[in-house]
């Protein structure tokens, strides 16, 4: 009997002491991390001491957030809590993250540009609206190495294939197609403005009826519609003389889903692949009758074991043993290009593409991640020719495509740029600008915000 409370008591103080360990543990500083590679975001800070905040007790929560969120060895624990999952059984299908208020697509409205629109937008662009603080850090944090800060709003994962989910958004959707006119009006007479929206991969890959089934919205009608409103805005301007040319939308649904069984989008990550970004800046190229090397003309690297942003959201082991492989396509002219350090507001120079990349975000080989502003110079072209991309993540793997065709590449990411849009335009003798983006951008408020600010 003796014996029996012994190695109870002992069984007691042994977990005591264990969990005890851990939690002091906890608080070692040095051990806390960050940034997640495994979610590929950035931790919660510790936060700063607030007599308001530690009286409400909100500051005794923003502590257990960042214990939680910044506990050593948490990547480790996330991907054996991934193992463990496992183990409830064989599952084909996960589903999370859906967002159930969406709107409805109209496909018969009529779009009219008036002084009220443009008030709206204008009003809209100082920053009315909630922003979180994941969107916040997106646009503010300092860090040594870029890490993937796009917000995905739902996903999907069925057998080794995980999808990221849009959701329309009528007043987001409005707002952007109104951002783009925006910035024709402000470059009328300088610059000729195009628009691609590229949809995600679900809209090649998942039919109708899952579509609706999840929930999500059919991105091809989306797209449709951001293309009716810019059109319609467009010839109501140029008839009106405020505008010399109209805005010219380009088919990105059409142009992918010829290369549909092709390895155009990832299977782990919510980006396209520098094939599916090859196909649309070829569409591009041709509309705008600027020459381009062929595929085979480019250095081919290849780069394995990737595990992108739909793992890092899902933890799903199928997606864990079916990781992606990046091929990454050099120019046969250009290797380097001049980019904006955002942790050092200096410009630096860096390869185009890096087939050597040590973040487990293999995306950020191309084109140096996500950065202010970009410029490649390719000086094997002499034509004085210059293109200004403005773009969020997707065109990462677009601008080496369009290196070869143009003097100056220029490009900016709206989401941390902060300069004057029509000076930069005019003082480097740009006359194209392209807006392109993934239909996330058409959606999500950070980028609509940051959009309309870039513009205004």
């Amino acid at each position: 009997m003796k014996s029996n409370k012994f190695f109870s008591w002992m069984k007691i103080i042994l977990f005591s002491g264990f969990i005890l360990f851990c939690c002091v543990l906890g608080f070692v500083i040095p051990l806390r991390s960050q940034t997640s590679e495994t979610e590929g975001r950035r931790l919660t800070a510790f936060p700063k001491f607030e007599i308001n905040s530690f009286l409400s007790g909100e500051y005794t929560s923003q502590i257990n957030l960042w214990y939680s969120d910044t506990f050593p060895a948490r990547d480790v624990l996330l991907d054996i809590n991934g193992e463990i999952k496992v183990l409830y059984g064989i599952t084909t299908e996960a589903f999370g993250g859906g967002n159930v208020d969406k709107d409805e697509i109209d496909n018969d409205e009529t779009f009219v540009w008036g002084p009220d629109i443009e008030e709206e937008s204008s009003e809209s662009s100082s920053g009315g609206g909630e922003v979180t603080e994941y969107e916040t850090e997106t646009e503010t944090e300092e860090e040594t190495e870029p890490i993937e800060q796009e917000v995905i709003d739902g996903y999907y994962v069925n057998g080794n294939v995980g999808y990221e989910l849009y959701y329309f958004d009528k007043d987001y959707a409005d707002r952007y197609a109104r951002s783009v006119m925006q910035a024709a009006i402000n470059l009328n007479g300088i610059a000729r403005v195009y628009d691609i929206v590229v949809p995600t991969s679900y809209s090649f890959y998942l039919s109708d009826e899952q579509v609706e089934m999840l929930g999500a919205s059919n991105g091809k009608e989306a797209i449709d519609y951001v293309y009716r409103a810019i059109n319609a805005y467009s010839e109501q301007l140029v008839e009106q003389g405020v505008l010399g040319t109209t805005v010219k939308t380009l088919d990105a649904y059409s142009c992918l889903n010829k290369h549909r069984d092709e390895y155009i989008y990832y299977r782990t990550d919510h980006h396209w692949t520098g094939l599916g970004a090859y196909y649309t800046s070829r569409m591009f190229l041709d509309e705008v009758d600027r020459g381009y090397p062929t595929l085979d003309e480019y250095t081919e690297h290849r780069i394995d074991n990737f595990l992108g942003s739909l793992y890092r959201h899902t933890q799903n082991i199928n997606l864990k043993n079916n990781p992606d492989t990046v091929f990454a396509y050099e120019s046969p002219t250009v290797k380097t290009l001049t980019v904006l350090d955002r942790s050092t507001n200096e410009y630096i120079e860096d390869v185009i593409i890096n087939p050597n990349i040590a973040s487990s975000n293999k995306y950020l080989c191309f084109s140096s991640g996500d950065r202010p502003y970009y410029c490649i110079h390719n000086e094997t072209v002499n034509d004085g020719s210059a293109i200004l991309v403005i773009r969020e993540s997707y065109g990462n793997a677009f601008l080496p495509m369009i290196a070869d065709s143009y003097e100056y590449v220029y490009a900016i990411d709206y989401r941390f740029w902060n300069e004057d849009l029509v000076a930069f335009v005019q003082d480097n003798s740009i006359d194209t600008v392209l807006f392109l983006n993934n239909i996330m951008a058409t959606s999500t408020y950070y980028n609509i915000w940051t959009m309309e600010r870039c513009i205004n």
